[in-house]
């Protein structure tokens, strides 16, 4: 998807419940004095903030990104490329279930998708590249988050796929090639795997 134009937004997008937000390829970068640098402070604030039952699609986030989406319940992102990570790429924020369809992200110190709240995180068609770990679980938090993982490329994770401090959380990847992903699952006792290839 290359950007057709390039939009500077200076306070965050806010996508009301159940509606649809379509960026039709357009690229958004964050206002650096508004919304953050994308640099691995905290709170910064991201570009898009998804209520329950939102969709993002279409969208294209470059540098800096802040703190990239965050989530406040079920949300879908369907075909979002981050250019450049910043200081995450997506947060979620409250309990629901996240589905990203198609799209990619790299370029993260850190960690790629951070997970705050107890959830059902589902992730088909992603490309990820060149990040700290691709998912973080909110360090320490007990909650039990589901992670699914289908037909997905996944490379260059300094630490893991998946870091979590729960017992209860679990992932279950298939279809999907990988390489250089650390220690894979960091701490995640209930891992099931299928027809997923190393590279």
């Amino acid at each position: 998807m290359k950007p057709s134009e390039t939009i500077t937004v200076n306070s965050t997008i806010i996508v009301p419940a159940g509606e649809t937000f379509d960026g039709k390829g357009k690229r958004y970068v964050a206002n650096p004095k508004t919304l953050g640098d994308g640099s691995q402070a905290e709170g910064q604030k991201p570009v898009f903030r998804l209520e329950n039952g939102a969709t993002l699609k279409n969208v294209v986030l470059g540098a800096p990104a802040a703190d990239g989406v965050h989530t406040y319940g079920n949300a879908v992102v369907e075909n979002v490329v981050w250019e450049d990570i910043g200081e995450d790429a997506l947060t979620i924020k409250s309990q629901g279930r996240v589905v990203i369809r198609g799209g990619s992200a790299q370029h993260g110190s850190d960690k790629m998708f951070q997970v705050n709240a107890p959830a059902t995180f589902e992730i088909y068609h992603f490309t990820a590249r060149n990040a700290g770990k691709m998912i973080r679980q909110l360090g320490g938090s007990t909650f039990k988050t589901s992670i699914y993982i289908d037909g997905c490329v996944i490379t260059g994770m300094k630490e893991a796929i998946f870091r979590t401090d729960s017992t209860t959380s679990e992932v279950n990847m298939v279809n999907t090639r990988y390489s250089n992903v650390g220690s894979k699952w960091y701490n995640v006792r209930n891992v099931s795997e299928s027809n997923n290839v190393k590279f």
